[in-house]
């Protein structure tokens, strides 16, 4: 081979060369790009399920806002609740009050003991009804026990009514727990 066809093979080797390079570079190019790209679609994915999640816990805060904000005003309303309905048993219960100007007078403090009952009702403060069930330490606070033929562990007597706000607690119930008698 002459010197010139030796230049001319070199020229066309560094040429392919080249171009297999090129060709490589690209390759790795794109292949570097596509895993950016995957890359940055993974990050976009979590961050739209982080957003997606913080507006979900910012909906239930809301909600639960909405729902038990109240829940300060409503026990005050119970303590005003509990004093009428003591109200009414004192006078119910007691001789001086059976005459029939009295009997008017306990025949409205009933009306507005039940427009209170059902108001409460309305705004989702529902009464435990305890007597005669189990004891539940998450509903119940027991202040004693009082011997009893009832199953032992059976609320035999309420002293004040307990409320649910929604479906949490508000006041638990205060109650005597039955126990076995002494023999």
């Amino acid at each position: 081979m002459t010197d010139k066809n030796v230049k001319n093979n070199d020229k066309k080797t560094e040429l392919e060369n080249t171009k297999e390079k090129a060709s490589n570079n690209k390759e790795n190019d794109l292949e570097e790009n596509r895993q950016k790209i995957e890359g940055l679609n993974n990050r976009l994915l979590r961050a739209l399920a982080d957003s997606e999640n913080l507006r979900k816990i910012h909906e239930k805060e809301k909600e639960d806002i909405l729902k038990f904000g109240s829940s300060s005003f409503a026990l005050q309303i119970l303590n005003l609740t509990d004093n009428l309905h003591r109200a009414f048993n004192l006078f119910k219960n007691n001789e001086k009050f059976k005459s029939p100007e009295f009997k008017e007078i306990l025949s409205g403090i009933e009306i507005i003991e039940k427009d209170l009952e059902s108001t409460l009702k309305q705004n989702h403060i529902i009464y435990i009804n305890c007597v005669g069930t189990k004891f539940d330490p998450n509903f119940h606070q027991a202040i004693g026990e009082k011997e009893s033929e009832k199953e032992e562990g059976t609320i035999i007597e309420e002293i004040q009514k307990g409320y649910n706000l929604h479906e949490r607690l508000l006041r638990p119930s205060l109650v005597y727990v039955a126990k076995k008698p002494k023999k």
